[in-house]
Parts: structure tokens; sequence; C-alpha cells
């Protein structure tokens, strides 16, 4: 057995069972005692637990995930570190991998793929905008619910991209069938890298199978770096031209030419929704298989060696050195060099002139260029007809924008705006009446809209992890301390704005903190006369707990008639106050007396009452004392034979009363009254027992406090006599 199951961290933690096996860290199924809900705890193996790199990687994860807080991203809930064990407790997931979806299906409906990206998206941007790189993104990471929710998990090795990020010496590399080619290579990543691990998982749920694949993973990263993949609609004709431009846009080799954010891909997506026509332009030729590009070039080769041997060879004929003549020999003094000088310089005065005049034409050559580019790049006036002047684009939709001049190529970065809304261009490259080319690519500034972030969910956090999580969603935090009876001491009661608000960054955030249960004194107020519900209300205001118990009177239904502790008292918060509503039920020739539950003197109806066992007719002057409870038990109209029914006590099980036997035909739909004495508060339960069937069962329970003279039923079954009479 794992030696985990049933351990208790952090006295609140309670183990339960192996959900998950990880290459660092194991997945457990625990229970929050404290909030009573399911939860999934990771815990660092405990042979990492020493290696510094490890650790890092494991509390990088609790780090990333703590200042995100987005519906598609899992929720942390706290961090430890107890018994020499490190752990995160976060949200328990009830549902499939994406991987295990693709593997059910095969390959996925394009709407489908749609609304899983666009999730897986949307958990991306808040991230990227919070400076946190996934680094690992793929369908065993994504989380996928019944209601087709996503959430996005799993930031094991996910980097903080305002820091300084390691590259070649860190092993940072996410899986291989996912990885970008700059994370192959072992470059830096940014945002980028996600967006083309997000192209190949849909390719993967287009298609059925991945890009790339190859017996090694080295081979399989080659590929990401040197290969272009085969277009998805090879694999699935049915996909449409507009999604697959988005897939291969994503998966770009070259960073630069890929989405350069999340919300970019999803501006496209979005578009493609509204109009499955539509397509974007990104790619004019189609992309070839590698086999297809290899004989491809073949072809080439074969061809160039072809026309190389059909040309005919000529040898050119080396001119022939003129015969040189021995010199003759001459005493060394009678050697003269001057005619050898005479034939060298003539040469020398040749070469300069030829290299002042290429300088000199070299310059006026620059110099007409350098004038035709400025003058270029101020030019108003079209003078051909491949010149285009440039519009004003500011102001416009993008997609408008691009439809409305489809002469040249838009390219959009973003950037958040309070002036622009979103997806409204807001900067172009080069200025309105420019001319440019037909086909030139024109940079602009489309606007993100007013940066909003969501307020995330810290109900329950110790006050210095909502802190955190709250300012890395750039918020103001102002704390305020309340009396809580609920939640300790140091933890968060609850926030202003609520949890998942959408507000603009740098909003002050009230984060109520509690500093523990009140002890001061409250005053009781006056209940009688007043509706249930008003009473409720009053004695929750005054920190009072209430407890409702319906009683026979003649006032009208829903009033409270009396209270069990008397106007104006002072007591001790949370302490608790029966209130007695009247039922309505009974006239004023048959008003009952609240203080013993016996009919008062002109009443002469008598009641079956079992006294210590024993069952007996008793008159409505029957004297009670202070620690004696009439019992008053609903019994069911189902209840239509005889039954033996016995009072137990829940704590030991004694019997309270002798078995009494009752004609149900009797009290069917009525009360049977018991009259039961005792100290204190007692927990009671009810049996019904078919002499018919030999069955026996529970069919209520009920809190009783001989104190007061007071109870109230707890539980009921009325289908218990259904169930032992069958």
């Amino acid at each position: 057995m794992d030696k985990f199951i049933g351990l208790k961290l952090d006295g609140r933690y309670q183990i339960t069972e192996l959900i998950g096996v990880g290459g660092m860290s194991d997945v457990y199924k625990g229970i929050d005692i404290m909030e009573n809900r399911t939860v999934a705890v990771k815990i660092l193996k405990s042979e990492f637990a020493e290696n510094e790199e490890f650790v890092r990687y494991f509390r990088n994860e609790s780090r990333a995930i703590a200042v995100l807080s987005h519906p598609n991203i899992v929720k942390i809930f706290d961090v430890g570190y107890e018994h020499d064990l490190q752990y995160i407790v976060m949200e328990y997931i009830n549902g499939i991998t994406l991987k295990e979806c693709i593997e059910q299906k095969g390959m996925l409906q394009w709407r489908e793929c749609v609304h899983y990206t666009i999730q897986i998206l949307r958990a991306l941007q808040l991230a990227h905008d919070r400076g946190i790189i996934h680094r690992d993104i793929k369908p065993q990471n994504v989380m996928l619910l019944a209601d087709g929710t996503i959430k996005v998990m799993d930031f094991g090795i996910a980097c903080f991209s305002r820091q300084n990020a390691g590259t070649n010496t860190e092993r940072t590399m996410g899986s291989v069938h996912y990885v970008s080619p700059e994370q192959a290579r072992g470059e830096r990543t940014d945002e980028r890298g996600d967006i083309y691990s997000v192209g190949v998982m849909m390719y993967e749920m287009l298609t059925g199978r991945k890009p790339f694949d190859g017996d090694t993973p080295v081979a399989v990263a080659l590929k990401h770096m040197n290969e272009e993949p085969v277009r998805p609609s090879e694999y699935n004709s049915n996909i449409y031209k507009g999604l697959e431009e988005i897939v291969l846009r994503a998966m770009e080799k070259d960073p630069t030419k890929r989405y350069q954010s999340a919300s970019g891909m999803i501006r496209d997506i979005e578009a493609f929704k509204n109009d499955q026509s539509v397509t974007f332009g990104y790619f004019d030729e189609p992309v070839r298989k590698p086999e297809q590009q290899a004989g491809l070039l073949d072809g080439i080769k074969t061809t160039v060696s072809k026309k190389r041997a059909a040309k005919p060879k000529v040898k050119k004929e080396k001119p022939k050195p003129e015969p040189v003549e021995e010199p003759e020999e001459y005493p060394e003094e009678d050697y003269d060099d001057d005619d050898e000088e005479e034939e060298e310089r003539p040469r020398h005065n040749f070469i300069l002139p030829i290299l002042a005049a290429m300088t000199v034409t070299a310059i006026i050559v620059s110099t007409l260029f350098m004038a035709n580019v400025i003058l270029g790049a101020f030019q108003t006036t079209a003078s051909s007809s491949n010149d285009y002047t440039m519009p004003n684009l500011i102001g416009l939709n993008y997609y408008e924008a691009r439809s409305l001049y489809s002469e040249i190529q838009l390219v959009a970065s973003e950037e958040y705006s309070s002036e622009y809304e979103s997806g409204i261009i807001m900067e172009q490259e080069k200025a309105e009446g420019r001319i440019v080319k037909v086909g030139d690519a024109i940079k602009v500034t489309v606007s993100k809209g007013t940066r909003t972030v969501t307020i995330p969910d810290v109900v329950n956090y110790h006050y210095s992890s909502a802190y955190a999580a709250l300012t890395g969603e750039s918020l103001t935090v102002q704390r305020v301390e309340i009396e809580s009876d609920d939640i300790s001491s140091g933890y968060v009661v609850k926030t202003d704005p609520v949890a998942y608000s959408t507000v603009e960054e740098g909003t002050t955030v009230k984060v109520y903190v509690s500093i523990g249960p009140s002890t001061e004194d409250t005053t009781v107020p006056s209940l009688v006369g007043k509706t249930a519900s008003e009473a409720q209300s009053l004695l929750e205001d005054n920190y009072l707990v209430p407890k409702t118990q319906y009683v026979e009177s003649s006032e009208e239904a829903g009033t409270v008639i009396d209270q069990s502790v008397e106007a104006g008292e002072t007591v001790t918060r949370n302490t608790t106050v029966t209130i007695y509503v009247s039922d309505g039920t009974v006239t004023e020739e048959e008003e009952v007396d609240l203080g013993d539950g016996i009919t008062d003197e002109e009443d002469t109806t008598t009641t079956t009452t079992v006294i210590n066992g024993g069952t007996t007719n008793s008159t409505d002057n029957t004297e009670l004392d202070g620690n004696t409870v009439i019992l008053n038990i609903d019994i069911p109209s189902k209840a239509t034979n005889t039954y033996y029914v016995t009072v137990y006590n829940s704590e030991n099980g004694e019997a309270l009363t002798s078995t009494i036997t009752m004609n149900g035909s009797e009290y069917a739909g009525g009360t049977l009254s018991i009259m039961l004495t005792g100290e204190g508060s007692m927990t009671v339960y009810v049996m019904a027992k078919s002499p018919r069937t030999g069955l026996q069962m529970t069919f209520a329970e009920y809190e009783i406090d001989f104190t007061t003279g007071t109870y109230y039923r707890s539980n009921y079954w009325s289908s218990a006599f259904t169930i032992i009479d069958s």
C-alpha cells in the first residue's frame, strides 16, 4: 500500500488514493477537511526532494499558478512543506485529458477543435500577460470536463519571461512532439513557443496524427527544426482552407512569422467561426511533403546533370609560352637594370587612373541610389502602375482594412489601449499619402482594448497568499479585518469586488480578513408577533443562531408566539434561540398551552401518551415537571397497518420506551405523542417494525433539550413504512 494513503497534511488534507504518476511528482486525490471538498495533492517524489533543480521546477509550478486565476487554468489552493514533503494542493478535475479524447475519437470535428483551442489560448493569454511561458503545452496537460470546459495544468517547467531564463544548460524541453524549433535547439523561448505547440495540437485534433514522428526523440526534434509539415488537408480533405492557414501559421518555424500573441490567434479563429469561407492569404503556394521536396530536388539535379552532359566540351588551347632565351652571362659589375625599370613604370601608371575612375563611378552610383531612396520615401505621386498610395488605416477594424485594401499586406502587432476598442488599428508604419509598392507588407498596431484582469478567488486563502495572487494580477489590495465564526484568523473571508469579476488593471480590491470569532455579548431581540423569517433575520443580525419549532396554535400560521430566551436578555454571541411558530391548525376552542403541550381546562380531548413506556389516556390537566418533554411524532399517511414503535437513545442505543403497538389507520397523517423524561440534551431515533413482515427501520430522529423542554426533528424518512410493509 502507498505510504501516503491516509496521511493528513497540515492537519487538513487527508490523502485518499493515488490518481496519477508523473516524472518528478505523484498526484493524489484527497479531502480538504476544513472545506469539505475533494482536492488533488501533487507531492514531489522523494528521490528529487534534495535535488535543487527539481525543487525549483516544482516551486515554479506553484508560483506560476498562484498568480493565475482563470476558469481555464487549474486552480491552486495551497502550497506546503511538511515531513520533508513538498506538495501543492490543487483543484480536483473530474474528467479526461485531451489526449485521451483524441485517442477515443481519432479526429475531432472542426467545431470541437476550435472550441477547445480558444479556451486553451485564453488561458495562455492570461499567463503570457503575467510574464509566464508554459513551455510544455500538449494534450496530456489539458483536461476536458464533461461540459466541454478546458483546464490547462502542469506548469512544472514554466518560466517567468521577465526573468533571466537560462537556455542550453536547463533541462526545460517539453514533450518533443509538440516542442517549438527554437526550444528544440535549446534557445531562449517566449510566448510564441507556446503558440507553436497549440498549432501542433490543432494539427493532431484535425488529422488524428502528429505532424512529425520518428524512431527517437532526437529524430522528431530535427524534423521540427528542418522539415515543413504536410498540409492537414492531405490527411483530412474536409478541413477548411482558412482553418488550415491558422494551423500552419501557428506552426511557422520562424517565430517572427507566427502569431505574435494568443489574442491574435483567437481573433483569426473567431473570424473563421463566423465565416468558414474566410481565407487569410498567409500561404500562396502549397506546402509540399518532405518526400515531394526531395523528389523535386532530385529532379532538378537530374535535369542539370543532363544539360551538362549534353553540352559539348571545347578544349581551350593555352597560349604557348614564348621561348625564353638563356641570358648571357655578364660580369657582375657590368649588369645594368635600366631596361626593366622602364618596362614596369608604364604599367604602374595605367593602374592608378583605372582605380580612380572606379572609385568616382562607385561614389556617383551610391549617391544616385541614396537620392532615389530618400526621394522615394517621401514620394506622394505614383510613377508606375506598381505604385500604391498609402491610405489612412487608423480607426479601422483590422479585418475591414485588410478587406478594403487588399493591394497591400497588413502585418499586425498588438498593444493594450484605453483609447481604441479591441481590433481597431491605432498605428501604421507608412503615413497616409506615401507611395508604396503593390503587395508590400505594411506593419500596423492593433488595439487589444482596455487592459482588464479577472479577480482571483482567494476566499479561505491566507492573507499573504491572497496578497501575492492579487498583486500578481496588477491589482491594489486594501486589507479590512472582520470577525468570523467560520473562517480561521488570518484567512480571507471575502473580497470586494467578488471573485471572477472583471475590472481594470490597478483597481483596489478590499480583502476582508478574519480575526476569529467574536467574544462579545449580544442582546436578544423581541421576536413574538413577527413572522418566522423576520425573527430569523433579527437573530442572525444580532449574532445569534435561530432554531425554529412549529407548534399547534390558533395564531396565524407562521407567526412567532414565543421564544426560548426572553427579549432583552444579554447572552454570548452564537447562542441558540428557539422560536416557537404557530402552525395555525388549532381553533380557539382547542387552544393549546405552549408551556406544557397539554390542552387547557376548556379542552376535554384526550391524547394517547406513553409515559416511561406505558400507554395511558391523560387529560389536559396533567402536571409536567421541567425535565419532561412530550414528543409529538409525525406518522405519514402511508402507515395503514399495525406497527411496533420504539424510541431509542442515539448515543448508546438504549430503549427509552417499551414497544408501543400503533394502529396505522388511526394515526396515519397525524401524530403519536410520547412523554419522555431526562437531563440536558439528547438525540433520539424512532424505529417502526412490521409484525407482518418482521422488517424494521428508523423513520425519524429528534434533538431534545430537557432543560428548556424543547425539541426539533433533525431527520425524517416517510418511505420507511412502505419499505417495511413490502
